[in-house]
């Protein structure tokens, strides 16, 4: 994002960008209702920082973590990914919460 004076986003940028992700959820759901396919929003804060497996707090070297406590270890973008399709199957069917093991 390009940054203001002070060095931080400027209002009008964020908002766009805010749009143009809330628009693209909204084809995605749409199509999602015409198919006929369900549809769980969740909550992406944390994801990266917990194991899947074990759920204690991970460490990283540049992209890849690490957990000190079962010797996972993943990209984050697979540990993000992991973490949020858990958090919606554990909210919604209750499953226990390490599939991963």
């Amino acid at each position: 994002m390009r940054s203001s004076i002070n060095g931080k986003p400027s209002l009008i940028t964020w908002k766009l960008s805010l749009f143009a992700y809330r628009r693209h959820q909204q084809a995605i759901v749409s199509k999602a209702i015409e198919y006929n396919v369900p549809v769980i929003f969740v909550n992406p804060r944390n994801t990266s920082s917990k194991c899947p497996r074990c759920d204690s707090k991970l460490e990283y070297v540049n992209r890849l973590a690490h957990c000190p406590a079962c010797g996972f270890i993943a990209d984050r973008d697979v540990v993000g990914a992991m973490n949020v399709w858990l958090k919606a199957h554990v909210g919604r069917l209750g499953h226990s919460r390490t599939p991963f093991q």
